[in-house]
């Protein structure tokens, strides 16, 4: 039997509003206070101050479906009806997610190398940041999804790249660029051809300047152990298992936008595109989600840089990179190792769950926090971002 005293306790108790509990999945610990937040409502843009926060509020407002629900998404989906997205979609990993949590870990061990005695009132305002492909942006705003992405980085200046796997359609996206913006399509070597040229077709048509061609899945999903947990359906769409660089060839005879491959892992591949006179590629591992284990674009680079230092050298071919960047200082030390801009795939989805206007916010403070590393370390401008302003030594001892 409760007692008087008791029962008050239990009032007072139900009378509480607790505000939100959330994992913070060993992000770094800045101070930010969720006790004001309410579940499943995106907080105040105003709580925000840097990219882990934004990945924080985006599992607070979207967590009745764990950064995005399995099941079919026909109401978001415009472009591709009935494809079902998986729960954790935002957030998942290969396996035990380790090459996730590498990405993220990996700017520990590379120092930046600090001059003083700089004149550094002036700095270069050329961003080399843009945003990269990453699907389902109806997932955390389902009215506007990827124009949100158009619209913000036109006023910054900034490349974005559209993900095949959109809710607005490739015509939809390319209609929205702002004065002849230039977009970039991202597509995959469908192993059906005839889906594969029409989407060549599409993106020409629709103006985009140039296409991420995704190379490293011929198995379509690495093994996501989050999702599956989740029960959730395949996915996939299939795409070629026998692509080579004859394929490759006979695709950019097919369209006049350039073709860039993505996902490139292994400095053997890059130097081969290199030889071959391709004028970009891009280093990426997919984010963590296909092959646990790994390297980073960063330990890519290093490896690149030991094993074939003309491919950074001589500027015949741009190398774009992308993985784990939170921080402007992880920009600039991918920049450092031989980058020439670097991409952001999940934190302008999470910051996607305020529409456009946290897509500003995400591009503002990863500018602001650039242009003050920037002076700190003592340069100006971005062609002084070089590998004399990092020290990647235990990362190279690892390569040895």
């Amino acid at each position: 039997m409760y007692s008087l005293k008791s029962t008050a306790m239990l009032a007072l108790l139900a009378s509480l509003s607790f505000g939100a509990v959330i994992d913070t999945e060993g992000l770094p610990d800045t101070g930010l206070n969720t006790t004001s937040w309410v579940p499943g409502q995106a907080p105040p843009l105003e709580d925000i101050f840097n990219l882990h926060d934004m990945q924080l509020a985006a599992k607070n407002t979207m967590s009745k479906s764990g950064y995005g629900e399995h099941g079919c998404i026909d109401a978001l989906n415009n472009s591709h009806p009935n494809v079902c997205v998986p729960k954790a979609y935002y957030r998942t990993g290969a396996l035990d997610e380790t090459i996730y949590h590498a990405n993220l870990d990996v700017w520990k061990n590379i120092k930046l190398k600090a001059r003083a005695f700089r004149n550094v009132a002036n700095i270069s305002t050329d961003q080399p940041f843009f945003i990269t492909s990453a699907g389902w942006a109806g997932l955390s705003d389902p009215i506007n999804g990827e124009l949100n992405f158009v619209r913000a980085a036109a006023k910054a200046g900034i490349l974005y790249t559209s993900s095949i796997a959109s809710n607005k359609t490739t015509t939809e996206i390319g209609a929205a660029a702002v004065n002849n913006q230039t977009l970039f399509r991202q597509l995959y070597p469908w192993s059906n051809t005839t889906r594969l040229q029409n989407d060549l077709k599409e993106i020409e048509a629709a103006g985009f300047k140039a296409i991420f061609l995704t190379v490293d899945n011929p198995t379509e999903d690495g093994i996501r152990t989050r999702a599956r947990r989740e029960d959730a359906p395949d996915c996939s769409n299939t795409h070629m298992q026998n692509f080579d660089l004859t394929t490759l060839s006979a695709l950019q005879n097919q369209t006049s936008v350039t073709i860039i491959p993505k996902g490139i892992s292994n400095w053997q591949d890059a130097a081969l595109l290199h030889s071959l006179g391709f004028p970009a590629c891009y280093i990426s591992n997919h984010g963590g989600r296909l092959i646990d284990g790994q390297q980073t674009a960063a330990e890519i680079l290093l490896d690149l840089k030991k094993n074939a230092p003309q491919v950074l050298d001589d500027g015949k071919m741009e190398i774009y990179a992308d993985g784990g960047v939170r921080h402007g200082s992880d920009v600039i030390k991918l920049l450092a190792l031989g980058a020439r801009a670097v991409g952001l795939g999940r934190s302008p989805m999470f910051a996607n769950i305020w529409g456009e206007a946290g897509v500003d916010k995400l591009i503002s403070i990863l500018s602001t926090e650039l242009s003050t590393e920037m002076k700190l370390i003592g340069v100006t401008s971005l062609s002084q971002i070089n590998s004399t302003v990092v020290n990647a030594k235990i990362l190279e001892d690892w390569l040895e």
